[in-house]
C-alpha cells in the first residue's frame, strides 16, 4: 500500500485504490435525488456496476462489496451514467473495487453547471469532503439558484 494514504488529503499513487469512504446507510441514498431537485427524473435505483443501464444524465454513488462508498460522481452525455461507469472500469483498481452503483437519474435538460452543483451538494450532504479527503468535488455554492428552485415538467 502506498504511504500517501497516511497523509490526510494526499492523493493515492497512480493505479492504487484510495481508502474507501463511510459505509453507505439508508439515510444517504435519498440525498442523491434531493441533490438534483426539480431535475430529478425518476426513482433512485441500484445495480451492479457491470449491469448498469442508466443512459440518462445523473448523480451516482458507487460502493465496494462491503457497502462502503468509494465514488460519488456525475454523468452527462456519452450514454449517461452507464457510459461514465464504463469509462471508470477502464482503470484496474476501479474494476477491482467498484461493486454496486446507486443512480439518481436527471432530466436531459439539466445543464453541466447544474449537474456539477448537484454533485457538490451531494458531496456536502454526505460529508464526503472530510470523509474522503483524497477526492475533490465541484463546489455547491450556486446549488440553490441552479437546482433548488428549478421545476422541470
Amino acid at each position: 500500500m502506498s504511504t500517501s494514504f497516511l497523509v490526510p488529503g494526499a492523493r493515492p499513487a497512480q493505479g492504487d485504490a484510495p481508502p474507501p469512504g463511510p459505509l453507505l446507510r439508508p439515510v444517504h441514498i435519498p440525498l442523491l435525488a434531493r441533490a438534483l431537485g426539480g431535475y430529478s427524473s425518476g426513482e433512485l435505483y441500484w445495480s451492479l456496476v457491470d449491469t448498469v443501464d442508466a443512459i440518462s444524465p445523473g448523480v451516482y454513488l458507487v460502493t465496494d462489496p462491503q457497502g462502503r462508498i468509494v465514488w460519488l460522481g456525475k454523468a452527462a452525455g456519452g450514454r449517461g451514467v452507464a457510459g461514465r461507469i464504463r469509462k471508470h472500469l477502464a482503470e484496474s483498481w476501479k474494476r477491482a473495487v467498484f461493486h454496486r452503483v446507486w443512480v439518481a437519474p436527471a432530466c436531459d435538460q439539466i445543464s453541466r453547471s447544474a449537474l456539477e452543483a448537484a454533485e457538490g451538494w451531494a458531496a456536502d450532504a454526505l460529508a464526503m469532503r472530510t470523509r474522503m479527503p483524497h477526492r475533490a468535488w465541484p463546489l455547491s455554492t450556486n446549488w440553490l439558484s441552479l437546482i433548488g428552485l428549478q421545476s422541470v415538467a
